[in-house]
């Protein structure tokens, strides 16, 4: 039985060990986020009780605990709702663990399960233009080692829908480049691996790519590499797409004062297979989503499409003349009413 006197610490570092790392072989990418979780509340909690990390105990971390952590995240960090409700999700996992290690502990991690997850509103997915998207890959000078590396990272990325952790931890071992049919091995989310295939003239870019660093014969060697010869991190790749951008603004103005990120090209190849005509099941097994919902979002951002298929089909805006008489009694004015005003 654990003691609720004691220090979080013994029962924290079990949870990392047991449960993430051995029960559930999380990866690198979510033992991180619940890691940044609970050094935020750690720090929270050593402000509002004025006691050092060794003396926060089990007893300290209640239902308003949580709450007040997480209305701090959004009011004093500023955090958006998505990220308030992935450390809520983070600590869900934690109290579902110590009701397994303690029973006892039953009631009051009820109470913390118990806290809803906060609505958000769903942007519409941001994504480029076909005529964007080359303007883009039309900045890199391709006569300079760098433009090259550049060249072929957001040519890469452009092509798969590589998740950034994806494109970063791509090795030479992960490329097969033969003349008929060149694919990649990524590394997706859980320790899900898939195939995806390569344009010939990225292929011929990559093989390129790691022939001129003399890395071929190496499949541990990162295939993506910074100026200094080490794999580039994400940070790495969202500073070079950043000055990408910003030099393709002069020849696309479309491009100025717009915030695209790595994962803006993932978004832009799945909405120009989309367009294409890929099937959305495809597009899922493409980018590795696990439900076919998340990747249904692309077919709701596409309002060229929606407007193609209004006028092949030949509808039109129905008219209040068009509208058919619906009854009403009392019950249902209220209920009408009461989004009004």
């Amino acid at each position: 039985m654990i003691d609720t006197n004691l220090s979080l610490g013994a029962l924290v570092q079990r949870f990392f060990h047991e449960r993430l790392i051995q029960q559930r072989n999380a990866s690198a990418h979510t033992v991180a986020s619940y890691r940044d979780t609970w050094r935020l509340l750690l720090a929270y909690l050593t402000t509002t009780t004025g006691r050092p990390v060794t003396r926060i105990t089990m007893a300290d971390l209640t239902a308003e605990t949580v709450l007040g952590f997480l209305t701090y995240l959004e009011t004093e960090r500023g955090v958006c709702v998505r990220s308030r409700n992935q450390r809520l999700a983070a600590l869900k996992a934690f109290f579902h663990f110590t009701i397994f290690i303690d029973p006892s502990l039953l009631g009051q991690a009820q109470r913390v399960l118990e806290i809803p997850m906060k609505r958000w509103v769903r942007r519409v997915l941001g994504y480029l233009t076909r005529d964007e998207m080359d303007a883009i890959l039309a900045v890199p000078n391709r006569a300079t080692c760098a433009g090259r590396r550049v060249y072929a990272l957001l040519l890469f990325m452009y092509n798969t829908g590589a998740r950034v952790s994806e494109a970063t931890a791509v090795t030479v071992g992960d490329l097969r480049a033969p003349k008929h049919a060149p694919q990649v091995r990524l590394h997706g989310k859980g320790g899900k691996q898939r195939v995806v295939p390569l344009w010939p003239d990225t292929a011929n870019v990559l093989v390129e790519l790691v022939a001129e660093r003399g890395v071929q014969d190496s499949p541990e060697a990162p295939v993506f590499t910074n100026a200094r010869d080490s794999r580039i991190t994400r940070g790495g790749v969202t500073h070079l797409l950043h000055v990408t951008v910003h030099v393709a603004a002069e020849a696309c103005p479309s491009l100025a004062g717009r915030t695209i990120s790595p994962h803006t090209l993932r978004h832009t190849t799945a909405m120009h297979l989309l367009q294409s005509g890929v099937d959305l099941h495809l597009i899922r097994m493409w980018l590795g989503h696990v439900a076919l919902d998340t990747t249904h979002q692309y077919v709701e951002a596409d309002m060229e499409m929606k407007r193609q298929a209004l006028n092949k089909g030949g509808i039109t805006a129905a008219t209040a003349a068009d509208a058919p008489w619906q009854p009403t009694d009392e019950l249902l004015a209220f209920l009408d009413g009461l989004c009004k005003g």
